[in-house]
C-alpha cells in the first residue's frame, strides 16, 4: 500500500507535466516567454536541476528535489531525486533513505523505470519497477498518446507550460549557472493550454483554475534557464492540491548516454 501511495503522488506530479506538454503554436510566438519556451524545447539535450513541493490537503504534503539529463533526439531522460513524504507515511516506510532513480523512455509511448531503497521489502535490492504509462492511462480511460508531445519523455517538458504565457513583463536580471539572464513574470493561461486538447480541457474544468503565476529566466540565446510555477489542482474542496516547482536547465548539447534497464533487472 505504501509503495502504491508514493507512486500515486509521484504520478500526479509527472502526469500534470504530461498533460500540459501539448501547448504551443505560432500564435504564441510574439510573447517573449512563449517564444523562449519554444526555442528551448527544440534543443537536443541538457542537464537540469529541480525542486518541488506538493500540498495534497488531507493526505499531507511532500517535497522533492534532484537533477538529471535529457536527450531530445532519443526522447529519453534520467534523473535522481530525494523526497520527503507526508509525516503519516514516514513511520511506515522501510528505510530513511528517501531517494529514487528514474529513467524515461519516450521512443514508443512513455515508459518509466524506477528504483529506490523504499522498494526493498517488495523487490530484490537494486531491481527496477517498470511502468508503461501509456498503457496505464488507456486502462484509466485516458489516451495519453494523443496528448503527448514528441519530446514528452523529456523531464524538462514542463517548460511547455510557458508557451501559454500571458502578460509577460521584465522584472530584473540574474546569473543562472554563470549565465546572464533576464527575469520575466507572467501568467500561464490554462485556456491556451486547453485549446484543441480535450484531456487538458477536462482537467482545467475540474480544477476550476484559469491561470497560474509563474516566472522565467531567459538567456541571450532565447533559451529558458530557470522556470518557477505554482499550480492549484483538485476540483473538490475536500481534496485540494497545490504544486510549486522550480527547474533550471544548463549544459545545452551535453552527451546524454542514457541506458535503459534490461528485462532481467525489471519488475512490472
Amino acid at each position: 500500500m505504501i509503495l502504491g501511495r508514493v507512486l500515486s503522488l509521484l504520478c500526479v506530479a509527472l502526469c500534470a507535466s504530461a498533460l500540459v506538454g501539448c501547448a504551443g503554436g505560432d500564435a504564441l510566438a510574439l510573447d517573449p516567454v512563449a517564444q523562449a519556451a519554444n526555442t528551448t524545447a527544440k534543443t537536443t539535450s541538457s542537464r537540469f536541476e529541480f525542486r518541488a513541493s506538493i500540498d495534497a490537503g488531507g493526505m499531507g504534503s511532500m517535497s522533492f528535489n534532484g537533477n538529471g539529463v535529457f536527450d531530445g533526439k532519443k526522447k529519453s531522460g534520467w534523473m535522481n531525486m530525494h523526497f520527503a513524504m507526508p509525516s503519516g507515511f514516514q513511520l511506515q516506510v522501510p528505510t530513511s533513505d528517501s531517494t529514487m532513480e528514474m529513467i524515461f523512455d519516450g521512443s514508443h509511448g512513455l515508459v518509466m523505470y524506477m528504483r529506490s531503497p523504499l522498494f526493498d521489502k517488495m523487490l530484490p535490492t537494486g531491481k527496477w519497477v517498470k511502468m508503461d504509462v501509456e498503457k496505464m492511462a488507456k486502462k484509466a480511460g485516458v489516451d495519453l498518446g494523443a496528448i503527448m508531445s514528441t519530446n514528452q519523455a523529456d523531464p524538462s517538458q514542463s517548460l511547455r507550460m510557458l508557451m501559454a504565457s500571458s502578460a509577460a513583463h521584465v522584472t530584473g536580471s540574474e546569473r543562472i549557472h554563470g549565465v546572464q539572464t533576464t527575469r520575466y513574470a507572467f501568467n500561464i493561461d490554462f485556456k491556451k493550454l486547453a485549446h484543441d486538447n480535450k484531456a487538458f480541457k477536462q482537467l482545467t474544468e475540474a480544477t476550476g483554475s484559469v491561470s497560474a503565476p509563474a516566472e522565467a529566466w531567459i538567456d541571450a540565446q532565447g533559451r529558458v534557464r530557470r522556470l518557477a510555477v505554482k499550480m492549484s489542482m483538485g476540483g473538490q474542496p475536500a481534496t485540494p492540491m497545490t504544486m510549486t516547482m522550480t527547474e533550471e536547465l544548463y549544459d545545452f548539447g551535453v552527451q546524454a548516454n542514457i541506458a535503459f534497464p534490461s528485462d532481467a533487472v525489471t519488475r512490472p
